[in-house]
């Protein structure tokens, strides 16, 4: 079932599963703004109190906005500039550009298609949105160069998920690794500084689970990525007193890197988790390309990928 609804005082458009509900804004970036379990009538996702969506404007600065549920980056995360002819030296804004844009939007049966193009370089990305069954938000994205000339760029999900005290961290077996993008309190190091997945010795000796999320009182916020390309294309955040998993799924050779993002009440008061997945590494593509783990996207090209998020029930044991 897909219907327009309102979220706040905003336009917005509903799907519904019988096990999900997924509310997406289409005029402010085509955000899932809501993703609610109905068994449990648990949303999944942050949002910010009051009545009035926080809006921002084209080239604003996302955290002063709603920052909220799950927004596309795109063309990069750190705010930075283009390196490619002939875009030497624009600017390319905080958080991306499409966040802040209107996307064209139409409804297909059971599937929601919405489009947006580029203000400062030539593109169009699309995403249509259905549910593969009734546990499985799935997401189909499409993103074009219109340009003979091509440039680097980076996509990732934005999510920002609640967190339980309990809540565990799941990544595929083979993950031994990550690397530091900041440390509010300095225990995952400096910039580039290299830990092991999930037991982390930090710069003070004492180890550090690295799966299970500290309380709200940690007062800290960190932001790491698992080092290299993902050898699977998943990874879980696991409710274990509600008995619930929630698992994202994407296409690891076109989104091979993943954010890891653990906000306990170091930022806005929010206590929340941002899973990452990305086509390229470290926020930005300038320091992606230098890293080699950059995304170029090549004049004319085409290339599509998926998003699917799962919630399930668990039947969580201690370990």
């Amino acid at each position: 079932m897909i219907f327009k609804s309102r979220y706040k005082d905003q336009p917005a458009v509903t799907l519904e599963s019988g096990a999900l509900r997924a509310q997406f804004l289409p005029s402010i970036g085509g955000k899932l703004c809501s993703l609610v379990y109905m068994p449990q009538q648990f949303d999944v996702l942050i949002h910010k109190p009051g009545d009035h969506y926080r809006l921002q404007p084209y080239d604003g600065v996302y955290v002063d906005g709603e920052c909220s549920g799950l927004d596309d980056m795109f063309p990069t995360i750190d705010a930075c500039h283009c390196e490619q002819f002939p875009w030497q030296g624009t600017r390319l804004p905080d958080h991306g550009e499409v966040w802040s844009l209107p996307w064209e939007t139409t409804i297909d049966g059971e599937r929601l298609h919405m489009s947006v193009h580029g203000v400062r370089l030539p593109y169009r990305l699309e995403k249509t949105i259905s549910f593969t069954d009734a546990h499985t938000l799935h997401i189909e994205y499409a993103l074009e160069n219109f340009s003979q000339f091509g440039f680097d760029c980076l996509w990732a999900a934005h999510p920002m998920f609640v967190l339980d005290e309990d809540c565990e961290i799941d990544l595929p077996q083979s993950v031994q690794k990550i690397v530091n993008v900041f440390s509010s309190d300095g225990s995952l190091g400096k910039y580039g500084d290299e830990f092991d997945w999930p037991l982390a010795t930090q710069p003070n000796g004492e180890l550090r689970d690295l799966h299970r999320v500290a309380p709200p009182s940690a007062a800290r916020t960190a932001k790491f990525y698992v080092k290299g390309r993902m050898p699977e294309g998943w990874c879980a955040l696991t409710y274990p007193s509600r008995k619930l998993r929630l698992r994202m799924n994407f296409n690891a050779d076109v989104v091979p890197y993943l954010g890891i993002l653990p906000n306990e009440n170091g930022f806005q008061n929010l206590y929340n988790m941002f899973l990452e997945p990305a086509t390229s590494s470290f926020d930005r593509p300038d320091v992606a390309r230098l890293r080699g783990e950059g995304t170029h996207l090549s004049g004319g090209e085409t290339r599509t990928w998926h998003l699917d998020i799962t919630l399930i029930p668990h039947p969580f044991q201690t370990s």
